[in-house]
């Protein structure tokens, strides 16, 4: 699978979120509330999380699952595409939070001990106005 696959593969899998968030993207303030999707739907985040070590890395997944891959191109996706950037490292049970101000979305991120992680859940409702812990909490974490 090449680059720009999983590039299309993260995108598809974040346009629930922002389908999802375009009433709010266009006006992300403080009294929004969070909200939150698991990266498989059916799974709490906190599921995923205690199975991420045991995940294929994406352009070697059979069925459907959350996307990971290596540390540099998530965090590139992240960047990229979504305008989000860390927010939060190595917080609630080790994950990171990354998010963008300008479109109120943000994801939650496993890092794994090789390298890789994987995207475990993603929302809107993002400020920097807001303390952290609301994204863990509403992600179960």
């Amino acid at each position: 699978m090449t680059r720009a696959d999983r590039i299309v593969r993260l995108g598809l899998a974040g346009s629930v979120v922002l389908l999802g968030a375009m009433p709010a993207l266009a006006a992300s303030r403080s009294d929004q509330p969070v909200q939150v999707w698991s990266a498989m739907q059916g799974i709490a985040p906190a599921a995923l999380l205690e199975d991420v070590q045991d995940l294929p890395l994406s352009d070697m997944a059979i069925d459907d699952q959350p996307y990971c891959a290596a540390d540099q191109e998530i965090a590139a996706t992240l960047t990229t595409d979504f305008n989000e950037v860390p927010v939060d490292q190595s917080d609630a049970s080790g994950t990171e939070l990354w998010g963008s101000d300008q479109l109120g979305t943000w994801t939650l991120v496993a890092p794994r001990t090789d390298n890789t992680s994987c995207i475990i859940a993603s929302g809107i409702g993002f400020t920097a106005d807001r303390q952290t812990e609301a994204y863990y909490t509403v992600a179960g974490l």
